[in-house]
């Protein structure tokens, strides 16, 4: 893949990402709005998600080692890494 259509992709999977979460924040405010605890904690976990994940994007070591957990599978996640990655 040129540097050109990686990049492209890269910005589609951070405007992915972006949107997925901003829909999480939606579904949050439309189910739990009446209950402030876990409203504002959910809210809260999805925003240090979102800081995160930009603070390690942006750090060169944390973004090798992420994709070495990731291509490893040593990411514990509730999908299957190695199916979504066989069809990436």
């Amino acid at each position: 893949m040129n540097s050109s259509k990686t990049k492209e992709k890269a910005v589609r999977n951070f405007e992915n990402i972006k949107d997925a979460l901003k829909g999480l924040y939606d579904l949050l405010d439309l189910t739990l709005s009446d209950d402030k605890f876990y409203y504002e904690a959910g809210k809260d976990n999805i925003t240090a998600v979102y800081k995160n994940l930009i603070e390690l994007l942006l750090n060169e070591y944390g973004l090798r080692n992420l994709l070495k957990k990731i291509q490893n599978s040593e990411v514990e996640l509730n999908i299957v890494l190695n199916e979504y990655l066989a069809n990436a």
